[in-house]
């Protein structure tokens, strides 16, 4: 069976709430992609607990995105580091 990535981005206005949020997702295995992006090789019940561990600290207009990819999909992503061009 193949695996899979999840990825969580999130856009939380509090400094303290946001803090909370990344060491969270830091417990749950995550590593630090961005940012705000946070990725770990799992399976959709680590998708559920990192929605279910971070969701009580957003507030009004603060945003969750939680995806869960193949290992073939995130193997494909593209991505660049610094200046292009």
């Amino acid at each position: 069976m193949e695996g899979v990535y999840v990825i969580v981005s999130y856009d939380i206005k509090d400094d303290r709430k946001r803090l909370k949020v990344m060491k969270r997702l830091l417990a749950l295995g995550f590593s630090r992609l961005q940012k705000s992006v946070y990725v770990r090789r799992g399976s959709r019940g680590d998708a559920k607990d990192a929605f279910n561990a971070t969701v009580k600290y957003l507030d009004d207009g603060d945003k969750l995105f939680i995806i869960v990819v193949s290992d073939k999909e995130f193997r494909e992503a593209w991505a660049v580091e610094g200046k292009v061009g």
